[in-house]
Order: C-alpha cells, then structure tokens, then sequence
C-alpha cells in the first residue's frame, strides 16, 4: 500500500480549495467576453447560401426541388413518364441514387441505360443495403425488359457487380 509521501501531485492548499469551491463550474476561466452580431451571422449564412446556389447552378433553384420531389411522388402512377420527362429536359440526368434507380422504370432505353452506368459509377461507395437493391433492380430490369439491347446491357452490369 502506498504512503502519503508517495503522491508525487502538489497539493492544494485550503485556501485554494476554498477560491475553487467559490467558482462556478459553469463560467469558463477569464475568455474575453465578445458578443457576436447577430446581423453579421445573418448576412455570412445569407451570403453562403448564394455561394452555394451558384455553385449548384439550375439543380439549387426551388424549381429543380419541385421537379426532383415530383418524380419521387408520382413514382408507380400515370404521371411518372412526364415528371420524369419534365425533369430530363431542364436538368439532365439527376445525380443522386435514389432517383436514378427511380429512374430505371422509365420508358426511354438511352435514358435507362445512361442511369445504369451512373449507378454502377456510385456503386462502390454504397452501403450493402443499397448495393443489394440495386442488383435486385437490376435482376428485375433484365428480366422484365423487352428491348434484347437493354436486357444485355443490365445482365452485364450485373456480371460486373
């Protein structure tokens, strides 16, 4: 068992002791108290946004939300092949996952296939959630298809995965 003497820390002493109990915990120690403005967070999270729309070009504007929204809420009835066919025609081929495996059920095959090689593009740094509904998708685009072209080029995607 160690001594007393063997505790190497300096100890305290009682009025130092006393000084700490004083203190509340919850100050921090003797930081120079500045205030910010609250106009000037305003304006740097204002200015950022810009920075950002700018960046992003037409797929930042509330319109691309409102298209990219649509195909994701008209999936599985009438309206899909125009809201996708809407959204096509201003923005392009989307760029994030999930709407591009939505946009496997489309009706256009060079628009699939362009999808299928932007999925396959982002399928290393899927989780294997996402990989395995990918091949399923696939399994069913390849099986469900009617154009041979189409159906080759998803059995082959599916070879490479």
């Amino acid at each position: 068992m160690a001594s007393h003497n063997d505790d190497e820390r300096e100890r305290l002493s009682w009025r130092e002791i006393d000084r700490l109990k004083d203190r509340s915990r919850h100050v921090t120690r003797e930081k120079g108290y500045r205030k910010k403005s609250f106009p000037s967070e305003w304006a740097k999270r204002q200015f950022l946004k810009q920075a950002e729309k700018l960046f992003t070009g037409k797929k930042g504007s509330e319109e691309h939300k409102v298209a990219h929204n649509a195909i994701h809420k008209y999936y599985g009835s009438g309206k899909f092949q125009g809201a996708v066919k809407r959204y096509l025609n201003q923005y392009g081929l989307p760029d994030d996952w999930d709407t591009l495996l939505l946009v496997l059920d489309y009706k256009d095959k060079e628009t699939v296939k362009k999808a299928l090689y932007a999925l396959k593009e982002m399928y290393g740094a899927r989780s294997p959630l996402e990989k395995q509904g990918l091949k399923g998708k696939i399994e069913t685009l390849a099986l469900t298809v009617k154009d041979n072209e189409l159906r080759e080029l998803a059995e082959g995607i599916l070879d490479e995965l």
